[in-house]
């Protein structure tokens, strides 16, 4: 029999006793709880940071036959009489949008407080919580479980002034932790989120806080690897290889290109599980994480800050790249950072600061980032995208150039005159231009070919290269005339390091017409 999968489950209890598959992390969770008090952790949604909370509450309420044949239970020599109270609270159960969050809070303190047997004041949240930390630290010292202690900020990220309002009440809220009358009562404290904001009392004034999100101990927490995959999921994955009719290696190798690849230490590549448990459970490779979230908003604001995509893939960033999320003034490549759609894919030591290397988790990540992002940035119904892709994709593999320039030109024209007017109407060409490679770049990835853009040279930098099974094009787009393009592509050498690949190479040059808003001349030359 094949263990049930806890599909939209993250209750440890219900897991365990429903003897559902469960990937033991206790190992992890024994070396955490085991060598601090205070601890942070940032995951993308959907990535198992409430399983770990709720699996460290029947810890350290020392329910010991929840852990029976794991980890902690036969190798951990955890004292099982020694117990906590425990504080749970979770963000994503608050019904903050309806009562407002500072209401919400304490609306949840009062039925701790009372599911507790404590008295229930009349306090601001800041103040029932350090009240109710008080009142249970009589049984013992506290145990703190703060489950996306920013979604009450990410929720608003479109509202600027209702994010500033939940981000001060939280910013009050937490400073009930650094109190120093309050540290005492405390045994342990962890906080999840999907997000570092800067100016969150949380780290600006908790200095005793530690940062687990690139610690290189704790990189598997959450996620699950590779061996992870083959042990516990080994029966699932046989049944999809039958089902498919692929062999086990071949099943292990697509599930690892679709899923696999988000890794926080440049050590550790981890599954999304969310997006395993959809695989296994549905028997077929869809777009699991991506459809689970709302992603509109995302593709929009990328879209109205004008981001050129093209320049996100396998870009190099500082250590302090990563403490910059900031309400009022986002970074497009943090924001993509923080919500899970680019990982870390390498760390580069030199004598200086680390240098890192962001790109695309995966494949089930950039495609469906792609789909929405073209459906932004063309101005394109979801409903059309797929005969649009299927005709351009046509066309290179058929080499009918003409016909992939008329398709381009189709997609143009149907973009909306509100959302080029920005660009059109300043001085600022190069914006309009970016934007235009931005729509072809994308169009070309949802295409299924292999697309590289910005490709660095000897002598400069391809605007993109687009590879078929047969056939290579090397790709150059200007503002102005086509023959200015193309003779870049020639003065500069750009079709040289694609002679070797045994493919024709076709010069590709775009001219962009600003009075027509779209594409004026072209022209292509086989090398």
């Amino acid at each position: 029999m094949l263990k049930r999968l806890p599909s939209g489950e993250s209750s440890f209890t219900s897991i365990r006793e429903g003897d559902w598959l469960y990937v033991d992390k206790t190992e992890d969770i024994h070396r955490l709880v085991t060598s601090g008090k205070y601890f942070f952790l940032s995951r993308p949604r959907r990535f198992g940071k409430s399983l770990t909370v709720s699996t460290l509450k029947a810890l350290f309420e020392g329910r010991r036959e929840l852990f029976e044949g794991l980890w902690i239970a036969e190798h951990g020599g955890w004292d099982w009489s020694k117990t906590n109270p425990v504080i749970s609270l979770s963000f994503n159960g608050l019904d903050y949008k309806t009562h407002g969050l500072e209401k919400a809070l304490t609306l949840e303190l009062d039925k701790i407080a009372a599911a507790n047997g404590l008295p229930q004041s009349g306090l601001s949240p800041k103040d029932k919580l350090r009240e109710l930390i008080v009142g249970l630290s009589q049984r013992g010292p506290v145990v703190i479980l703060i489950d996306e202690y920013d979604k009450p900020i990410n929720d608003y990220l479109t509202d600027y002034e209702m994010a500033d309002t939940n981000r001060d009440v939280l910013g009050n809220f937490y400073g009930a932790l650094k109190a120093n009358d309050i540290t005492d009562n405390l045994r342990f404290v962890f906080i999840t989120g999907v997000s570092k904001f800067s100016k969150v009392t949380l780290f600006s004034e908790l200095n005793n806080l530690t940062d687990i999100t690139q610690h290189d101990e704790f990189g598997t927490l959450v996620g699950i690897t590779q061996s992870e995959l083959e042990g516990y999921f080994g029966e699932h994955s046989e049944k999809l290889a039958n089902k498919l009719g692929l062999t086990r290696e071949a099943v292990l190798a697509k599930i690892k290109h679709w899923y696999n690849g988000y890794t926080w230490d440049g050590r550790n590549f981890l599954y999304n599980p969310f997006s395993l448990l959809g695989l296994f459970g549905s028997g077929s490779f869809k777009n699991f994480w991506f459809t689970s979230g709302t992603t509109g908003w995302l593709a929009r604001k990328l879209r109205d800050m004008a981001v050129n995509m093209a320049n996100v893939e396998g870009m190099l960033v500082r250590e302090s790249f990563f403490d910059k999320f900031e309400i009022r003034n986002l970074d497009p490549t943090v924001l993509l950072y923080q919500t899970g759609y680019l990982t870390i894919k390498e760390i580069i030591i030199d004598d200086a600061e680390a240098t890192y290397r962001l790109d695309y988790p995966n494949y089930e990540v950039r495609s469906s980032l792609f789909d929405s992002l073209f459906q932004a940035y063309a101005d394109t119904p979801v409903s059309e995208v797929g005969e649009i892709m299927y005709q351009i994709r046509n066309a290179l593999t058929g080499h009918q150039l003409p016909e992939f320039i008329s398709l381009l030109r189709g997609i143009f024209a149907d973009i909306s005159n509100r959302l080029l007017k920005q660009y059109v109407e300043t001085d600022s060409l190069k914006l309009w231009e970016a934007y235009y490679q931005t729509v072809i770049y994308l169009a070309l990835h949802l295409t299924g070919s292999q697309v590289a853009c910005e490709v660095q040279t000897n002598r400069g930098y391809i605007d993109a290269v687009a590879e078929t099974k047969d056939h290579v094009y090397v790709m150059e787009f200007k503002v102005g005339k086509a023959a200015e393009a193309m003779q870049q592509i020639k003065d500069k050498g750009y079709p040289e390091k694609y002679l070797h690949r045994g493919k024709p190479v076709t010069l590709l040059a775009v001219g962009f017409d600003p009075a027509t808003r779209n594409i004026g001349d072209w022209e292509e030359e086989k090398v």
